[in-house]
């Protein structure tokens, strides 16, 4: 017997871990642990799930600036928070879930990839 291949990652196997590891800490989260978010296109993370997703996997570097690069390309791009110059207001106030965590976020999805990020250079970003 041969042992079975590892499967890719789900999406949803994906947005499941996220969930646990981003909205546990999320300012956004009510005293009870839920969400006070109350549309979901508010939360970038989860709107633009699949978005992220494709983003972080055209990287593969220890420099966090090529992610934030994928992320304005791939997701910031078509938002409709986003001005033409490209600056964001949500960024600006640091209310963007997705920029607020992104470290976490790109090192979430990395793990499950199976990549080890180099925490010191992600970090110096």
């Amino acid at each position: 017997m041969t042992e079975p291949q590892k499967q890719a990652p789900s999406l949803a196997m994906l947005e499941e871990i996220l969930r646990r590891r981003i909205c546990s800490i999320c300012v956004d989260r009510n005293v009870d642990g839920t969400c006070s978010i109350s549309e979901r296109e508010e939360c970038a993370l989860f709107d633009r799930f699949p978005r992220i997703i494709h983003a972080v996997s055209q990287v593969q570097s220890d420099n966090m600036d090529d992610y934030i690069t994928a992320i304005r390309e791939y997701v910031c791009v078509d938002c409709h928070n986003q001005r033409l110059d490209g600056s964001c207001s949500l960024r600006e106030e640091v209310r963007c879930v997705l920029d607020r965590y992104l470290i976490l976020i790109v090192g979430a999805i990395e793990e499950v990839k199976g990549v080890t990020l180099k925490q010191g250079r992600l970090a110096e970003s």
